[in-house]
């Protein structure tokens, strides 16, 4: 079922077999503010929060996983299930392979204290970099590396071997998994060879095939077990 949503010039939504939202480059808090709406808005509409699943890719990984702690914050029924694809959790970009595979990837390798660097595209633009603005890009709404990753849905993370984030994302990974050492299922990492960020843009690829058929798999499975209770 496609349901009809109409929004005003500020908030866009494209609908095509889910609800995919175009965020802001600015303002990371109204990002933030859209990604609960919607979602509250699938709720208010009549959709079980079991029948969700929360996806996002580079930046958009972070914004749902950000909208996860809100949710949790507000005791709020949360989604059944988190697909993260090449997830940007680490605003500071702290990971040794933002230097050791620069070349590999497409993505810029810059300083933080660059302009052109993209943390700094929604946060003090122009301001000189300091050791006060590092310790406030550790918030986890904007970092989630550095939240408390204990008790959300099942996560499937999906990441290029030569991508700039990777060694942030394995550090994320790492957490989860020492935060939810009871839970066999609280994460899945899959590292696809040779691959750079977001790779499955290239969708003519093996790589890019696989990826989608696992995230297929990670959903059906999800459901199933709803579908069972």
């Amino acid at each position: 079922m496609t349901p009809e949503i109409g929004w005003n010039d500020e908030f866009n939504i494209v609908v095509d077999a889910g609800l995919c939202l175009e965020y802001k480059l600015n303002g990371y808090d109204l990002q933030l503010h859209d990604c609960f709406l919607a979602y509250t808005h699938l709720l208010g509409r009549g959709f079980k929060p079991e029948n969700i699943i929360l996806a996002g890719d580079s930046a958009g990984g972070a914004l749902a996983l950000g909208l996860l702690f809100i949710l949790r914050e507000m005791k709020m029924p949360q989604p059944s299930g988190l697909v993260l694809i090449s997830p940007w959790v680490d605003s500071l970009c702290s990971g040794e392979s933002w230097t050791s595979t620069n070349g590999f990837d497409y993505l810029p390798s810059l300083r933080l204290d660059d302009p052109f660097h993209p943390t700094r595209m929604f946060y003090a633009a122009g301001t000189p970099f300091s050791e006060s603005m590092r310790e406030e890009l550790k918030c986890p709404l904007v970092s989630p590396l550095f939240g408390d990753l204990s008790g959300l849905p099942p996560i499937l993370i999906q990441m290029g071997e030569h991508e700039l984030l990777g060694d942030d994302i394995r550090a994320f990974h790492e957490r989860v998994l020492q935060q939810n050492s009871m839970r066999p299922d609280a994460v899945k990492l899959e590292v696809y060879k040779a691959m750079p960020h977001v790779f499955m843009m290239f969708d003519f690829t093996a790589s890019a095939q696989q990826a989608f058929a696992s995230i297929g798999e990670f959903t059906r499975t999800i459901f199933s077990k709803v579908d069972s209770k």
